[in-house]
């Protein structure tokens, strides 16, 4: 006998491919958005963050297997000299063959393992949200990252939800775009004193991003 557990994700699994179809049949309704400005005017300054060093370009690889239609890779460093690499990737038009993938997923490799997910509350004007929280590990090192989804007028945490507000949104509102941020640490002197000032970046970036991405 099926699980309820079991269940629930046939059910949703279900209804992601009913919206998939609905979606790919109304696809050619759905219109390309713009950004307010490019992500690289994004703020240097982010409260106590500030950008440091030039913004760093992706390699031909990774851009050919991500194509999206802006991003930006930035470092920003707070007063205790901490440094957290803020990456923000934009896609006008979300398709079969450009759409936003799980740093679940990519993110692994080199040796980097998950070795734990969790969410996480951030508060700031707006707030408050929920983003994701990964642990990743490499014999004794540590990385902290925060990533959420962020477009058409709402923060998602959840993958699977975000696609199934994109099926909607691209059959009621003739639009696909959207953004994925994400922010990585190291953590020379712990996960939750990293997780501390990332969560404190984040409720800046969350409002700042928002002025740059395409109203709703």
């Amino acid at each position: 006998m099926s699980s309820p557990r079991a269940t629930r994700g046939l059910f949703i699994a279900a209804g992601l491919l009913i919206l998939a179809v609905l979606f790919i049949a109304v696809g050619q309704e759905v219109k390309p958005q713009t950004l307010a400005k490019p992500l690289d005017q994004l703020p240097l300054a982010l409260g106590s963050w500030r950008a440091t060093g030039p913004d760093q370009p992706l390699d031909k690889s990774t851009l050919e297997a991500l194509r999206p239609s802006d991003y930006l890779l930035r470092n920003y460093i707070n007063p205790q000299g901490s440094v957290c690499a803020v990456f923000l990737a934009f896609f006008a038009l979300q398709q079969e063959g450009q759409i936003i993938h799980s740093p679940r997923h990519c993110l692994p490799g080199n040796g980097w393992q998950i070795s734990k997910r969790t969410l996480v509350e951030v508060k700031g004007p707006g707030g408050p949200w929920w983003v994701n929280h990964l642990i990743l590990e490499r014999n004794l090192d540590k990385l902290s990252v925060l990533y959420w989804y962020q477009g058409r007028g709402r923060l998602q945490a959840d993958e699977y939800r975000d696609r199934i507000r994109l099926a909607l949104d691209g059959i009621l509102h003739n639009r696909s775009d959207g953004s994925l941020v994400r922010l990585t640490m190291k953590t020379p002197r712990g996960v939750q004193q990293a997780l501390a000032q990332q969560n404190e970046l984040a409720a800046r970036l969350i409002p700042a991003l928002d002025k740059i991405l395409p109203p709703f």
